[in-house]
């Protein structure tokens, strides 16, 4: 249901991906590994529409996406970026409320049940997003990103500056919204633990280009891939 083909593009004159192409079925978890720099961002902000594509074309629930990433998440795609980007100066609840209603959804009851499906976040639900822990904005990242209701969530290093605890919290709404709602997901991640707990297949990628697919047992047996490719 989401597909990107024969994906070439990057930053001005520089070129950081190169004919990549990858697809994530309805309701599947795919993991994109590799070491920091070999493109893993640049494929997510390209699928965004954030970055002019040299070629290729990114397809989602059947359709061609359009260039604007504001319509591409109107027909459904999803994104936390690497850094998290919350609105500092508004509160959670203005953080999750925006999205919701940006993209035609009630805002009040999209509030609540982001504030359900992440509870560590009620407490802190009239606080400005710019004073939480770094684990906390990545949680407010995600739920405000699901406020749109998406068909297919993309989210890149999301474990990144966060502690294990939260880590091994956001696995599990991860799975457990997966299973409930159904939405299909592509994590790009240097975490191998975390992917691994979550994904039943995931691409590896080098120098800006796919350089295998595999499973999730494969990848848990071949320590010395791991090692090659993922440096763990």
């Amino acid at each position: 249901m989401f597909k990107v083909t024969n994906a070439t593009g990057g930053y001005g004159k520089t070129t950081i991906i190169r004919d990549v192409s990858l697809e994530v079925k309805a309701g599947e978890i795919v993991a994109l590994l590799g070491r920091n720099g070999v493109g893993k961002s640049t494929l997510m902000r390209y699928a965004t529409g954030l970055i002019r594509a040299t070629s290729g074309y990114v397809e989602i629930d059947g359709e061609m996406a359009p260039p604007s990433p504001a319509k591409r998440a109107r027909l459904g795609l999803g994104y936390v970026p690497q850094g998290r980007f919350v609105f500092p100066r508004m509160s959670v609840t203005e953080n999750i409320a925006v999205a919701a209603a940006s993209n035609g959804f009630d805002a009040k009851k999209t509030v609540e049940e982001m504030l359900e499906d992440f509870p560590l976040l009620r407490p802190k639900a009239a606080d400005l997003a710019g004073g939480l822990s770094g684990g906390q904005q990545q949680v407010l990242a995600l739920a405000r990103a699901l406020a749109i209701r998406p068909k297919i969530l993309l989210l890149d290093e999301p474990t990144e500056g966060v502690q294990p605890s939260i880590i091994d919290e956001m696995a599990g709404v991860l799975k457990r919204i997966n299973a409930d709602r159904e939405i299909a997901m592509l994590v790009a991640e240097q975490n191998l633990d975390f992917c691994l707990s979550i994904s039943e297949r995931a691409y590896v990628m080098e120098k800006g280009a796919i350089h295998m697919e595999t499973d999730r047992d494969s990848l848990r047996a071949d320590k010395e891939l791991q090692q090659e490719l993922l440096g763990v």
